[in-house]
């Protein structure tokens, strides 16, 4: 069983804690990451989801996690890129880009935005099955054709505003 520490919309810590798919009350908001690696070649290491249970199935992402309590969210995005892609991010590298507010009918989170770069081969990746089917590297504008098709998360959707691609590809 994993918990989630609360936070308000401000990102203060609650001082309370959750069971993961907990509905959460108004005003309370658990904290999720994104981690972005992008290569030399300014493509950006992308995954195909492979759970039934997540919010979009099957779709390709970025790594992604919820941080469980006690956890901070640079730990987190060491940790899933660790467990998902089998590769050690220094946390040196880890560029902290922005922190997004979702409000969702049934949990509201706080999207806290990663970006690394870094020249990792796919051949060196050691995925982990039961949450990443297929890994590649992949441009902006791929992507962003991806996102077009339905075959990527649609961030600008999630976050309910646009630029979030914009956010990755500029920075």
């Amino acid at each position: 069983m994993e918990y989630f520490d609360l936070y308000s919309k401000t990102g203060q810590k609650l001082n309370k804690k959750v069971l993961r798919g907990t509905k959460l009350s108004d005003g309370e908001y658990h904290l999720v990451v994104n981690i972005w690696i992008r290569n030399n070649a300014g493509e950006y290491l992308i995954q195909q989801r492979n759970k039934l249970s997540d919010k979009v199935p099957f779709l390709w992402d970025t790594t992604a996690g919820a941080v469980i309590a006690g956890d901070d969210s640079l730990d987190t995005a060491i940790k899933e890129t660790s467990e998902e892609l089998g590769i050690k991010l220094n946390r040196d590298k880890l560029m902290f880009l922005r922190r997004y507010y979702i409000e969702d009918n049934h949990s509201n989170f706080l999207l806290d935005v990663y970006l690394a770069n870094e020249e990792i081969l796919l051949n060196d990746l050691v995925i982990d099955k039961s949450e990443v089917k297929y890994t590649k590297y992949a441009s902006m504008q791929e992507i962003r054709e991806q996102v077009i098709s339905k075959t990527f998360k649609d961030y600008d959707v999630i976050i309910k505003q646009k630029g979030y691609f914009d956010l990755i590809e500029k920075s």
